[in-house]
């Protein structure tokens, strides 16, 4: 069930009318129930995967839990985990039991170019999903909170089906806070109109620009050797459009939904392409997994005994100052890895979304001596320089959707040296709206784009108190009529503008795949 179909906002509709119409002392049943009976619309593996998994996440946080023996503790966490992790490849690749043996390859990610590592290795994560149950079980086992003993309390965490499928990731802790604090939360037409609006935003963004910017992409990602030159820069920045509009719209459907429900989950995105430095954008795109990243593998991994052994080393052989740096940098390599190597175990996602970003990062800490002494002399303080500061950090982002987007490591190269290869097609219209973008379809994508420019900018500009700010809440300030009529306007454009309908197969969102 798509997140961006008529069947799924009749799901929905169906939810609330149960939700709210039924006693407030069955409210998380039902959810509970739809959250089961939406992986059922997923496919039957999908559901006998979260009910497998669920249990494990149970029967592992119990096990985790301080009552019983560190040893016991050890190995239940390690193996509850690992189980969880394969049985998602199992579910996200069933099918290649009994195919050749290049497509038992894929399972762990691996091609005819990778390395034998590949060949065996295991995701340290594939999906949202995974990551957010085998934190319960660390929570617990690191007694950041108590195992829960109610069942079926773990199975609604894992199985709360807006962020089913492409998260943004929650502890249990903050979600089951969101649970309890549901079951009293009265009706509302603030909140269904509030929630309506998030939703219709999330459609726009998918249908009206996302499915119209994947035109030229799929066109000059697909034959690089004929669009050449300029067609690559070009095909790149529509990615970036593509692959924003996707991955946030998908967040407000989610985001919105939820609200509907009294259940806030996080935000996983603030303005990214506004940031100034690599680090910054990270902190604004795909929050949720930056931070569970950051909690759960970084932390970690820089308290056990060999970084802290290395960190004792390197102090003594390069000095305090320095030393104390090496341990750091191990740890955000493995951290930037694990990032690229989640995004899809091939070696294109582990450069593209991964060890670039390490580089970048890396290199902005070494030189931040410098670069604190020269802003001051360049004016850094200025517009211009926080403009140019914002033009860098996109381009560095460009250069690694590059090897996100291509088929493999090669053909990413390949997309480089096109830039500069001749013979190509010539840089004219006819050959670009080749790809369905004609003059009539780019000029929605321009106004739409420069919509979504304007809410991001309206966000990212601090307000007086320097609290967040939220288009919706702006426009409900202005009235409930002003709030339905950009309802109205968003449902009217999506429906008109909107990329589906016969003969057009709306792709699935992007990060819902992984």
């Amino acid at each position: 069930m798509s997140l961006v179909s008529a069947l799924f906002l009749a799901f929905v509709a169906a939810v609330l009318l149960l939700y709210y119409v039924l006693p407030k002392s069955v409210r998380l049943w039902v959810v509970l129930a739809a959250s089961l009976a939406f992986a059922g619309f997923l496919g039957f593996y999908t559901l006998l995967f979260v009910l497998v998994s669920g249990v494990l996440c149970y029967v592992g946080g119990l096990l985790a839990g301080p009552s019983k023996s560190n040893a016991l503790r050890n190995v239940a966490t390690v193996i509850t985990v690992v189980i969880n992790i394969a049985l998602l490849c199992c579910i996200k690749y069933y099918n290649v039991l009994g195919l050749a043996a290049e497509r038992l390859n894929l399972l762990f990610g691996a091609t005819e170019t990778s390395n034998t590592f590949f060949l065996y290795a295991v995701p340290v994560g594939m999906s949202f999903y995974v990551l957010q149950t085998s934190g319960y079980i660390l929570d617990c086992r690191w007694e950041k909170i108590a195992p829960e003993k109610n069942f079926f309390k773990v199975l609604l965490f894992s199985t709360y089906f807006p962020q089913l499928m492409s998260g943004p990731m929650n502890t249990y802790a903050n979600l089951s806070a969101e649970f309890e604090k549901a079951k009293s939360v009265k009706f509302s037409f603030e909140r269904i109109c509030d929630g309506a609006v998030r939703i219709a935003w999330g459609f726009f963004k998918k249908l009206v620009i996302a499915e119209r910017a994947a035109m030229p992409v799929n066109l000059i990602f697909g034959d690089h050797q004929t669009f050449t030159g300029l067609y690559v820069p070009i095909g790149v920045f529509f990615f970036a459009i593509q692959l924003y509009c996707d991955f946030s719209g998908c967040m407000d459907v989610v985001i919105g939904v939820s609200h509907m429900l009294g259940i806030e989950l996080p935000e996983n995105f603030n303005c990214p392409f506004f940031s100034k430095t690599v680090k910054e954008y990270w902190r604004r795109w795909h929050i949720t997994l930056g931070g569970w990243l950051r909690d759960y593998l970084m932390y970690p991994i820089l308290k056990s005994e060999p970084l802290i052994k290395l960190g004792d080393w390197s102090k003594a052989k390069f000095g305090k100052k320095n030393g104390k740096k090496v341990p750091t940098y191990v740890a955000l390599f493995i951290l930037w890895f694990a990032v690229g190597y989640w995004h899809g175990g091939l070696w294109n996602y582990v450069i593209g979304s991964g060890i670039l970003h390490f580089i970048y990062i890396v290199l902005g800490m070494i030189f931040e001596p410098v670069s604190k002494k020269i802003r001051p002399k360049i004016g850094a303080d200025k517009l211009y320089f926080r403009i140019f500061q914002s033009v860098r950090t996109f381009i560095l982002m460009l250069s690694g959707f590059v090897f996100f987007r291509s088929a493999t490591v090669m053909d990413a190269v390949d997309m480089y040296a096109a830039i500069f290869r001749r013979g190509g097609a010539a840089l004219n219209w006819a050959n670009f709206s080749s790809s369905g973008l004609d003059l009539s379809n780019l000029i929605v994508l321009i106004i739409a784009v420069l919509l979504v420019a304007a809410v991001d900018a309206y966000k990212y500009v601090p307000s007086e108190d320097d609290q967040p700010k939220s288009a919706i809440a702006f426009l409900r300030s202005k009235g409930v009529v002003v709030l339905w009529a950009a309802f109205m306007v968003l449902f009217v454009a999506t429906l008109v503008f909107g990329m589906y309908g016969l003969g057009y197969d709306s792709g699935s969102f992007i990060y819902a795949r992984i």
